[in-house]
């Protein structure tokens, strides 16, 4: 593709406020009622707004897609030729300054959020005036770079590179990242490289993703984006570094946006009853075996407790060592220490029976 590399835009952010879609008006009115209606349906510019296929967009006017792809293509290049008002230079110089705030290249999605604050009133034609813009370059590759606007050649190469270098930094770690960590291993890759700047090439990459919590990882990874109720859970636990009541992991899964449909308590609580990945250390309240909990009752954790010991221990050490591996009253523990079937007292001393 032809290369659009252009200066950094000098000055001030354009106004706020431009009707975009008043402009897509403006661009569509030299051209023939047809090929402007078949651009609308084309870009989702009319109606529901929902860009309309080739093969549907033919059905309507009894022409084939292959005709429908030149009445779309001769009418961009007449507009392209022809975007060069006022209005579309403003336009334009808007998109570019929020694609310049990310170093040159920001991902199409990122891009119509912040142009589109109140979402989809003016997203289509925000990007069909990026099509018709001889400054704006889309760019994307395949499992590297998302769909993303940029305006320079370079700044579209720097984003591959850094998605190389960011996968591998990631599978050698093997561990999810704070973004902030990322970013500054990044570039400390690249001579003359900030963290801001590769933070900003971080957020177009395809397979580098940030999870709900902030933490970035490879995108098929069950802590960047847990598909089943086991993966939500075990990201929720290690989120939170503490054990947690099933209740407290489903409302933790909804507030967190783990799941479209709202979480439901029980069916959070059967998966946890079936995994072996956790472990239930007191009412319904559930850990990581990983963490160094293991299954047992109260008395069957300081059994455990009094053999690794291999010699009597007070009281107070006892109740220290279990509350380390379950969430139970003192009570709890006393009247199971107290059980003369199975625990010696000796002084303040207790020990195995």
């Amino acid at each position: 593709m032809e290369s659009k590399d252009i200066k950094k835009t000098e000055g001030a952010q354009p106004e706020n406020g431009s009707a975009f879609f008043a402009l897509v008006e403006e661009l569509l009115a030299p051209l023939a009622k047809r090929a402007a209606d078949i651009l609308k349906k084309r870009y989702g510019l009319v109606g529901d707004r929902d860009a309309k296929t080739l093969e549907h967009i033919g059905g309507d006017y009894g022409i084939t897609r292959e005709r429908v792809r030149q009445i779309v293509g001769d009418a961009m290049r007449t507009i392209s030729k022809s975007a060069v008002s006022d209005n579309f230079k403003k336009a334009e110089e808007k998109i570019i300054f929020a694609i310049e705030k990310n170093n040159g290249i920001i991902e199409e999605k990122e891009a119509v959020d912040i142009l589109d604050p109140d979402g989809k009133k003016e997203s289509n034609a925000i990007r069909f005036i990026v099509e018709c813009s001889k400054r704006i370059r889309t760019v994307s590759q395949k499992n590297l770079i998302e769909k993303s606007w940029a305006v320079s050649d370079s700044a579209f190469k720097q984003a591959k590179d850094v998605a190389r270098v960011a996968e591998d930094i990631l599978k050698k770690g093997k561990v999810p990242l704070k973004g902030s960590d990322l970013s500054e291993k990044v570039a400390a890759e690249f001579p003359g490289f900030s963290k801001e700047q590769a933070f900003s090439f971080m957020k177009v990459l395809a397979r580098v993703k940030k999870n709900k919590f902030g933490k970035w990882g490879i995108y098929d990874w069950n802590d960047i984006n847990p598909k089943g109720s086991r993966e939500k859970i075990n990201l929720v636990l290690k989120e939170e570094g503490k054990p947690l009541h099933f209740t407290e992991i489903a409302k933790s899964i909804d507030k967190h946006g783990l799941s479209k449909k709202k979480t439901h308590p029980q069916t959070i609580h059967n998966e946890l009853i079936k995994d072996d990945n956790f472990v239930l250390i007191g009412r319904g309240i559930y850990a990581l075996r990983e963490w160094g909990y293991y299954e047992g009752t109260i008395k069957d954790v300081i059994r455990n407790i009094l053999a690794e010991s291999k010699e009597p221990l007070q009281k107070e050490k006892i109740l220290q060592s279990v509350f380390k591996v379950r969430k139970v009253k003192k009570t709890t523990v006393m009247i199971n220490l107290n059980n003369p079937d199975f625990f010696k007292k000796e002084g303040e001393y207790y020990s195995l029976k």
